[in-house]
């Protein structure tokens, strides 16, 4: 697993345990962090 792959486990994790008092936009904020970060390790693969 690439430092990418890795990163983007941790916000995914991060996401999925993320308190109920957490709002709507910080949880937006982590899914478009993990979206960007998706694109960037398809772009790498390339």
């Amino acid at each position: 697993m690439s430092d990418l792959e890795e990163l983007i486990q941790y916000w995914k994790d991060r996401l999925a345990s993320t308190p109920e008092h957490t709002t709507g936009r910080d949880k937006e904020a982590i899914r478009a962090t993990i979206r960007y970060l998706e694109k960037l390790n398809d772009f790498w693969k390339e």
